[in-house]
């Protein structure tokens, strides 16, 4: 699953046989394509590098050809044409104090493309260079390239062409190119995404050379990148035809962001794993994690860059796009490329004291020194836990139908307009006792859990939700946790966090009812499936049965972080997106 980022010309090894061979070999009739200067027809039976040698005006652009090693490139027998800026028209002295990877990248590759590009007649064509920059090559009679002019056209040699211009064309970067540490202090990102970077010669589209020194050499090289990120968070910063913004944070905001993200993802060597949670057969497992460190640093990593990417043609994200959007930056919500949701407050708040710089395919918005996205977001999510959803649910007791509690689907349609409140996802849990002098019990796994404080709610739904006509009685019920502690041992039956010894439910509404907060020692995110549980029993006495109802229907559980439930309860009217399980 990994997809290509680009396709990279690579410097070529050649013997002075091949070069010698090239140099006869024949080409088209030049008149069969344009009206070539009969003067220069000469040069066909030279190479672009031997022409460019020669060629005293160009003597500055032979030089960075020279060091970049594409002086052979140019002498082989694939056909380029070669936009050559001529002496003095360009930074040459800057150009020239660049590394040989920079020379290529930036300048080399940018003025060379593949096949024949004659300038005759009416020229407008879109071209891609080897470094797969978009060139505008357009005129009638005087042409531009990217709005450079050509000095002298059509200079037909025996493997292309060459175009002299009156400058450089300038190098746009695109997003992925810009993740370096030239301009801007974002070595940190750069050297995370980088590090996903694989590099394979491509052996079939590449041309074969001579084998010297037992060794197989290629006239023309053809590499083929990839970078796993850009599939795992579906943001190709690489394609030249995409549109992204991406926030992209200094090596201070992401020491910050680091510090932070860590907190929640604390690990122990071993810990303890209750696999079956019932009361009649309990299996423990001891799960190993071979490197702590190694495995918090990964998903630090991965969270801290999992919701930095915006795909700018989306709708909800076109004001990334917009002209004054640096300045004047508003919108009813944002959508990652995760599709986690940023609503207006933490839209506008991510891009507080970024600079907006503009790409070849899209923008970077360079942070200052902090990453303005609040924990919640990405980091460290609401967990909605979906109660009828069988993956959660490891465990029941006392259950009739055979055992199992039953999923039971509610339309807005359908639902019994008494009843206020929704249910999320249209669907509960209905847990019923296997006779009616039982309490039954289920028990919820907690998928992804962080090392942190949650708040945690259980939502109920009364027995009328359909039907106005059924009875109803509020529910009473108990809760306890399983869990490992900072050692690792496993805790089960734990009450000592819930505000209730037992809670019971209006039988009026779809309920929220808060249990109390509880924090995790241990982070499970990543460790496979091994989660903490948490057991909701009927606690419902013989007598006191013509009170409560011994069902238990439940909506879902809501593990909030405790610093996003303290922010809800100054904010109530905040909007965030919540994550369901």
């Amino acid at each position: 699953m990994i997809t290509n980022i680009k396709k990279h010309i690579a410097k070529c090894s050649l013997c002075c046989s091949a070069a010698a061979a090239l140099a006869l070999a024949a080409c088209a009739d030049w008149n069969d394509h344009y009206d070539a200067d009969t003067s220069l027809l000469d040069t066909q039976h030279a190479t672009l590098w031997q022409n460019i040698l020669q060629n005293e005006n160009l003597s500055q652009f032979a030089s960075l050809l020279k060091k970049a090693g594409y002086d052979e490139v140019l002498n082989a027998t694939q056909t380029y044409t070669v936009w050559a800026p001529v002496n003095g028209t360009f930074d040459y002295e800057t150009l020239a104090s660049l590394s040989s990877d920079r020379l290529v990248k930036e300048f080399v590759e940018n003025h060379i493309a593949r096949n024949n590009y004659p300038a005759s007649g009416a020229v407008d064509q879109r071209v891609y260079t080897l470094n797969e920059k978009l060139m505008l090559f357009s005129g009638a009679g005087s042409y531009v390239i990217q709005g450079i002019g050509i000095d002298k056209a059509n200079v037909a040699t025996g493997n292309g062409t060459i175009h002299t211009l009156k400058g450089k064309i300038p190098f746009v970067q695109n997003i992925y190119e810009s993740l370096n540490n030239y301009e801007y202090p974002i070595d940190s990102i750069s050297a995370y995404i980088h590090s996903y970077d694989v590099r394979k010669l491509n052996e079939q589209k590449s041309v074969q050379g001579p084998t010297l020194n037992g060794e197989i050499t290629y006239l023309d090289s053809i590499f083929d990148e990839h970078n796993d990120l850009f599939l795992r968070y579906f943001a190709y910063i690489n394609r030249e035809d995409s549109n992204y913004s991406m926030i992209v944070p200094t090596n201070e905001a992401w020491n910050r962001a680091k510090a932070t993200i860590s907190k929640y993802f604390h690990y122990v060597p071993s810990f303890e794993f209750m696999e079956n949670t019932s009361t009649t057969e309990r299996k423990k497992v001891d799960v190993k994690i071979r490197d702590v460190k190694y495995l918090q640093d990964s998903i630090v990593n991965q969270m801290l860059t999992a919701g930095l990417f915006f795909n700018n043609n989306m709708y909800d994200n076109r004001q990334l796009d917009a002209p004054d959007a640096a300045t004047n930056f508003h919108c009813d919500s944002l959508y990652s490329t995760l599709t986690v949701k940023l609503y207006s407050e933490d839209a506008s708040r991510l891009l507080e004291n970024t600079r907006r710089i503009a790409k070849s395919n899209g923008w970077v918005w360079l942070t200052d020194d902090s990453l303005r996205m609040r924990t919640w977001t990405v980091w460290n999510p609401e967990l909605r836990i979906e109660a009828e959803n069988r993956a959660v649910i490891a465990s029941a007791v006392n259950v009739a139908n055979e055992n199992e509690p039953q999923r039971i689907y509610v339309t807005p349609g359908t639902q019994n307009p008494e009843v206020t409140g929704h249910l999320s996802s249209n669907a509960y849990l209905d847990v019923q006792p296997i006779s009616q002098s039982t309490n039954p019990g289920v028990v919820f796994y907690f998928p992804e859990i962080r090392s942190t404080t949650y708040s945690i709610y259980v939502v109920t739904v009364p027995a009328n939700i359909t039907n106005p006509r059924n009875a109803t009685k509020p529910y009473r019920f108990s809760a306890t946790m399983g869990f490992a502690d900072a050692s690792g041992k496993n805790q089960d039956g734990d009450r000592s966090w819930v505000a209730e010894s037992a809670f019971v439910s209006d039988s009026a509404q779809v309920d929220t009812i808060y249990l109390g907060d509880f924090t995790f020692p241990i982070s499970y995110y990543g460790t496979g499936d091994y989660y903490p549980y948490l057991r909701i029993n009927s606690a419902v006495t013989s007598r006191e049965r013509a009170n409560y109802d011994r069902n238990l229907r439940i909506d879902c559980l809501i593990l909030r972080p405790k610093e996003l439930d303290d922010y809800l309860k100054l904010h109530p009217d905040y909007k965030y997106d919540k994550g369901i399980y």
